[in-house]
């Protein structure tokens, strides 16, 4: 027995909420969606196959099941370990909080992981300030590193596709880690709708505002012919137009340079007082973090985790290049991946923006064995330290790393 759908239709029958709704939004899946749509249309049916791209696939369901199977869950722990460094950054998280007593004002993603060490100044600077300078170094970069690559005023394209990429999934680690410490009520979280003025003055906006805001983008997204998905194409023409647009109309009629999304969050206070509340979540294990961590552990651990983060997005660019046929991708990119020299080229990105661990030894000088660097092991990580260093010993004395 077989079955043929559209992607609409299979979306309508076998959809979750979440996947109806981005259909509705987006008239199509992105892929890891379509993936787990698949898995559920699996649980009735012994196989599928795809034909054609995007909204216009055609899937043909094979074999309908007598019974239906339980959908497989790989969830342990109530979703812990499917982040990466999730451990780390939960830690960083609480460790911040008690460091700033409790006491911390909303912020956007990006000012969180940089008040976290996660992203220096380098990076963050990248983002709002002229991409040229950094272009020009890193251009040098990738000559030093590949003989066959040439150099090209749209090598823009890669720096602009890095900085979205990356900074995308950093900042939906924190927010993710923000609602898994709020559910086991380590934390309590709050996100708020804030805007930088005209007068530069940053401020937590109306609702009336956010209504106007979310109006404005619409209107100017139909406008333009644009879906919202296109808006990381920063060098698409029509987003160029679009943000300049949307920049004078948010200054004309609401006085704002631009707005973001800002949160709050506060450690869980107890009778028994937050460090010793924290202790008791620490022991019924809801949600994996160690909270006393000093100066230097805190160094290490972001470290640690910066280096398993960094490890990711290049496995990801590797998988990524792989895919030569993805219709967003400008002409510079997918030239970089047909000739692989797109993932080398993250590879530099990573190490110039300063995302991988600075704690690895890099030197090839031969020592002797009194000066011989102490190795630690952690998560298949192997970080390197002086012998006259006391990070080595730090490490022992963190709750849960082995």
């Amino acid at each position: 027995m077989e079955q043929v759908f559209t992607l609409k239709a299979l979306v309508k029958k076998y959809g979750s909420k979440a996947q109806k709704e981005s259909f509705k939004k987006n008239g199509n899946l992105t892929g890891k969606e379509f993936t787990l749509l698949l898995k559920s249309v699996e649980t009735e049916w012994e196989s599928t196959k795809v034909v054609g791209r995007g909204s216009k696939r055609i899937i043909t369901c094979y074999g309908k099941r007598p019974k239906k199977l339980k959908p497989v869950d790989n969830r342990c722990k109530n979703g812990q370990g499917q982040l990466v460094g999730e451990f780390e950054l939960n830690s960083l998280v609480v460790n911040y909080l008690i460091q700033n007593d409790n006491n911390v004002r909303p912020m956007s993603t990006t000012k969180w992981i940089t008040e976290l060490g996660i992203i220096d100044t380098r990076l963050r600077g990248s983002i709002y300030g002229n991409k040229g300078i950094h272009l020009e170094k890193l251009q040098m970069q990738f000559s030093k590193e590949n003989k066959d690559y040439n150099k090209d005023k749209s090598d823009i394209d890669m720096l602009d596709e890095f900085l979205h990429v990356y900074l995308k999934h950093i900042k939906s680690s924190i927010v993710s880690v923000f609602n898994k410490l709020a559910k086991a009520k380590v934390i309590i979280h709050h996100k708020e709708v804030w805007g930088c003025t005209t007068q530069n003055r940053h401020r937590k906006l109306s609702r009336q505002e956010v209504k106007s805001i979310a109006e404005i983008r619409s209107s100017l997204l139909n406008t333009h012919g644009l879906k919202a998905r296109d808006l990381f194409k920063s060098n698409m023409k029509e987003v160029k137009v679009f943000n300049k647009d949307f920049g004078e109309q948010l200054d004309e009629e609401l006085n704002l340079r631009f707005y973001y999304d800002a949160h709050y969050c506060v450690l869980q206070d107890s009778d028994l007082g937050v460090l010793d509340y924290l202790k008791t979540l620490h022991k019924k294990s809801e949600v994996n973090f160690t909270y006393s961590l000093n100066e230097e552990r805190t160094f290490i651990m972001t470290h640690v985790y910066k280096d398993l983060q960094g490890k990711h997005s290049l496995k990801l660019a590797k998988e990524r290049e792989k895919n030569i046929s993805n219709n967003s991708d400008s002409n510079r990119i997918k030239c970089l991946k047909i000739m692989k020299q797109y993932a080398p080229m993250w590879e530099v990105l990573l190490e110039y923006f300063r995302c991988t661990s600075c704690l690895k030894s890099k030197s090839n000088e031969v020592e002797s064995k009194a000066t011989e660097p102490t190795k630690v092991k952690i998560d298949e990580l192997v970080f390197e330290f002086p012998n006259n260093s006391n990070m080595t010993n730090s490490l022992a004395i963190f709750p849960g790393i082995h």
